[in-house]
């Protein structure tokens, strides 16, 4: 029985991993077309509107569905099923009360908050995108109480549905408004984001019709009629006390990145458009036009890049964290140091190399591949400087924090693992600050401009991945070899670096920058895997935590034992 509860949970929790590295994937992938069809200037209405959803979201998403997913599953192994459905009738009427409210804030206040930002016509960005705040309360209840079941095939469907819509609906919407109003900056915005809300929506029916099948079906605990209580009825007051108790420090914790994009939008374009207008003494409209520009270009063109490598290194967070956990429930500090130790190691393994090729390859990549029919084709110029220009500089800086946020989104996992899930958000919330604190003083007080936010976003991700460094050592007195970990991995990174930068200047100067960007690529892999190989930095103990260990252990030259090569 309770070998079945442990292979149901590893089960839920694959499916569930599965599906978030899938709406990673389409979430980054989502942008790419819909700045190449609207351009770089009309996404920074997309990108100033979306930070404050964000952060309106994090109140009904992050704390409350992990919170009932709790308390059901308490009840349910308590054989108290009717109790399970008290937390879910209770969860319900608060997420719907947290949902009307939310909508009501953005929909009545989207004027107040549009000239907090500087962009008063962006208020119908943030008009179109209230409805989805009441629509995914709503569907954080259902997803909370079927995940208390370990019924997660609910929540990871409607998750990919959720993207699909935003996805399609997003899109068309988007390119009929730029079709029908072309001189309106902020009208295609508006019609993205509606397809944001529309997409919440499809997500929520979807989810309410599979939670009624289940219910219909009777494979849902719950389902059962007449089953008394068995620990007497439990009052509604009570039970909301004890899912905000869970939920408000997972709540806090989580809202820590939102509230820092959410400085991003209010504070970006004020200071840009403030500094062209004294400095380079252009005109309102013409500073507006570069803010925007400069905005688009980070939000919209660079960091989605930035982010994608964020999708290998969640994928081995996920995969730390039961193995982290399982060793410390049997009080096995070797396993808890090995592990440790790998997942510091691979962090390094895979950013180190996103760092660099980002960094040689980030612009070309950008114009010749990625928004060829936006930014690569554009004329340009922001403070005479062109775009493209502005674009490669803006992605240099912003690629060195790609090394640090691997090790962060690793460490975060084997932390959490630990049973220690506040560090890693203090650490965090630490950097957060130091970043809103170095941007002001970067964009105001010296020459930088948007390469300031872009410095900034780098301090706050360095300091939080020392902090997490720093504390995983100390917990956990393990030793760690340097060069493997730090050394060698950097140096191949640098190695691959020289390597893509030769292959790429020698074909774009013959003529062929997208066929350069492409082998460059090749080259660049084959250069850090051989580099690699060559160093050996793996061995025996860091392969046994991942899956094919015997395909790796070749690939990198390990001699591994009988029962780890069997995995």
């Amino acid at each position: 029985m309770e070998q079945s509860k442990k292979t149901s949970f590893v089960q839920g929790a694959t499916i569930l991993g599965i599906a978030g590295l899938i709406v990673k994937v389409l979430g980054a992938i989502y942008r790419i077309p819909l700045v190449n069809l609207i351009g770089t200037e009309r996404m920074a209405y997309y990108q100033v509107a979306y930070p404050i959803y964000s952060w309106l979201l994090v109140i009904s998403s992050a704390g409350l569905p992990t919170a009932i997913s709790k308390l059901v599953s308490e009840r349910l192994a308590l054989g108290d099923p009717q109790g399970a459905k008290r937390v879910f009738s209770a969860a319900m009427k608060l997420l719907i009360g947290i949902g009307i409210v939310t909508t009501i804030l953005l929909f009545a206040f989207s004027g107040v908050i549009a000239n907090a930002v500087d962009r008063p016509i962006a208020k119908y960005s943030f008009v179109a995108l209230s409805p989805a705040l009441f629509f995914v309360s709503v569907m954080c209840a259902y997803r909370g109480y079927l995940q208390g079941m370990q019924r997660m095939t609910g929540t990871a469907i409607s998750q990919i549905i959720e993207q699909l819509i935003k996805f399609i609906f997003g899109y068309a919407l988007a390119a009929m408004l730029f079709s029908k109003y072309p001189d309106r900056i902020e009208v295609p915005a508006i019609g993205a984001l509606a397809g944001v809300s529309i997409s919440e929506l499809a997500a929520l029916i979807f989810i309410k019709l599979y939670y009624n099948f289940k219910l219909k079906r009777g494979t849902l605990p719950v389902s059962s009629r007449g089953t008394e209580p068995m620990h007497g009825s439990e009052q509604t007051s009570s039970i909301l006390k004890k899912l905000l108790v869970i939920a408000i420090p997972i709540t806090i914790g989580a809202s820590v990145m939102p509230l820092t994009a959410l400085a991003d939008s209010a504070l970006i374009l004020r200071i840009l458009t403030d500094k062209f207008m004294t400095v380079a003494g252009m005109t309102a409209e013409a500073a507006d036009s570069a803010a925007n520009l400069s905005f688009g270009l980070l939000t919209a063109n660079v960091n989605p890049l930035i982010n994608m490598p964020a999708v290998l290194t969640l994928a081995l967070s996920m995969s730390l964290v039961p193995a982290i956990s399982q060793a410390v429930a049997n009080r096995d500090r070797r396993t808890v140091h090995r592990a440790s130790a790998t997942g510091l190691k691979l962090a390094l393994f895979i950013g180190a190399p996103c760092a660099a090729g980002l960094f040689v390859l980030g612009g070309p990549i950008m114009e010749t591949l990625l928004y060829k029919g936006s930014l690569g084709v554009s004329k340009e110029l922001i403070n005479g400087v062109r775009m493209q220009d502005v674009a490669r500089s803006i992605m240099r800086y912003a690629s060195i924090g790609v090394l640090f946020l691997s090790i962060v989104q690793t460490l975060t996992g084997v932390i959490q693992g630990m049973g220690k899930p506040r560090i890693p958000v203090f650490f965090l919330a630490i950097g957060g600050a130091v970043k809103i604190i170095s941007m002001i003083l970067l964009m105001k007080f010296t020459n930088m401009g948007i390469l300031g936010a872009a410095l900034s976003t780098v301090l706050c991700y360095a300091i939080a991945a020392i902090g997490d460094i720093f504390f995983v050592l100390h917990y956990t007195q393990m030793r760690i070899s340097y060069a493997d970990t730090f050394i060698k991995p950097v140096f191949a990174s640098l190695l691959m670096g020289g390597a893509v930068y030769a292959a790429y200047s020698f074909l774009s100067s013959a003529g062929h920058p997208t066929i350069g960007t492409i082998i460059a690529v090749g080259i660049g892999v084959l250069v850090y895997l051989a580099a690699m190989i060559l160093l050996r930095p793996f061995n025996a103990s860091d392969l046994e935590f991942l899956p094919k260990s015997n395909v790796f252990a070749r690939i990198f030259r390990v001699k591994m034992n009988s029962s780890a090569s069997r995995r």
